[in-house]
């Protein structure tokens, strides 16, 4: 099943908020990419994943 899509965009922290208000509500996949997307790949799971509990 395929939802509508959105676009978080702010600091880490706000990132990280925004994701978890999103887990609150019940949604437990997220499709994540930025821009220039090798580096974004990098800095995402360096700083958000492991804020939000995800082991690599």
């Amino acid at each position: 099943m395929c939802g509508p899509g959105t676009a978080v965009v702010g600091s880490t922290t706000q990132v990280i908020e925004r994701l978890e208000e999103f887990e609150d509500l019940g949604v437990d996949t997220f499709i994540l990419s930025g821009n220039p997307l090798l580096e974004e790949a990098y800095r995402v799971a360096e700083t958000v994943l492991p804020a939000l509990g995800v082991k690599g």
